[in-house]
C-alpha cells in the first residue's frame, strides 16, 4: 500500500479481539477508519495460554497504537 492510501490510519479507531485458536488465545488489532467505518484492517499480534494475558495484552496494545490513548477517537456512526 502506498503512503496515502495509509494516511487513514493515523486518525482510525483501534480496537482489539481475543480468539480461541488451537488450544491458545489469538489476538488482533482491529483498525477502523473512522470517517468510513468499512474501511477495516486486522492484524494478529500475538497468542498466548490464557485468555487472561491476551486480554492484558491486547487492552495495551490497543492503547499504544491508538493516536488517542484516552480512547476517545470513535468511528462516526452516520458515516
Amino acid at each position: 500500500m502506498t503512503k496515502q492510501k495509509n494516511n487513514w490510519l493515523l486518525d482510525s479507531e483501534v480496537q482489539y479481539k481475543v480468539t480461541p485458536v488451537k488450544g491458545r488465545w489469538e489476538v488482533s488489532l482491529i483498525f477502523i477508519n473512522t470517517k468510513d467505518p468499512n474501511q477495516v484492517l486486522i492484524k494478529t499480534i500475538g497468542d498466548y495460554r490464557s485468555e487472561r494475558l491476551a486480554e492484558i495484552y491486547g487492552r495495551s496494545m490497543q492503547q499504544t497504537a491508538a493516536k488517542d490513548p484516552r480512547g476517545s477517537q470513535k468511528v462516526d456512526k452516520d458515516a
